[in-house]
């Protein structure tokens, strides 16, 4: 089946930002609640479950403050750490292989960006990079991975077999299965028992550099 859309995880594919998401909340937390000790080991254990920015604030609340946070506490936060978020991506940590991105532009029908951060700022942050006019659709949180994926079969047309994900992490793969769409997983650390057992990525890679995609 040949691919016709191919969708791109962002941060921890494209953009190398985890860790330094990590120390930007352990900032936030620091400078609302005077709490900077714990939140950045916190903060990666939730990383690659799928959560966006509200449900990981959320459980940090719980976590670190032992309560749940309040819908203004959650809002500010969110807030405050999208303004850390956009600052810290100025620098564009793109990954030196990125050029595959502006290759298969050329030979897909649709190409698209997906992310659980804030949509208008992952797009504020690709076309600062200049990434963002490589892509047809730049999707978003709060919305879910499936969600999106649903999305871009319905409207356009298209077979789930005919869209391929590459992410980074076992949600990827996960959300992957569950529409229906191909997908690549990067990283090393990934080929554990459950991941092999139950997951079955249809492609593993270590890095974005080593995916050749033929289409």
């Amino acid at each position: 089946m040949k691919i016709k859309a191919i969708g791109f995880d962002f941060d921890g594919t494209l953009i190398e930002s985890e860790e330094q998401k990590a120390k930007e909340m352990a900032k936030v937390f620091k400078e609302c609640f005077s709490i900077s000790k714990g939140v950045a080991s916190a903060y990666k254990q939730l990383a690659g479950k799928a959560l966006n920015r509200k449900e990981k604030i959320r459980l940090l609340f719980q976590k670190l403050l032992k309560r749940k946070a309040t819908a203004k506490e959650l809002k500010e936060m969110e807030e405050h750490f999208g303004r850390h978020y956009r600052k810290v991506l100025r620098t564009c940590p793109l990954f030196q292989c990125s050029n595959m991105v502006k290759e298969l532009r050329k030979q897909v029908r649709f190409l698209f960006l997906l992310s659980l951060e804030n949509r208008k700022e992952v797009q504020k942050v690709a076309e600062h990079c200049g990434l963002a006019k490589y892509f047809d659709e730049i999707l978003g949180g709060p919305q879910g991975k499936i969600t999106h994926f649903l999305h871009v079969i319905q409207k356009h047309h298209l077979k789930p077999s005919e869209v391929m994900y590459i992410g980074d992490s076992h949600t990827d793969v996960i959300a992957g299965k569950k529409a229906g769409v191909k997908v690549i997983l990067l990283g090393k650390n990934h080929l554990y028992e459950r991941l092999k057992q139950d997951l079955q990525a249809d492609f593993r890679f270590s890095s974005l550099c080593e995916v050749q995609v033929t289409v």
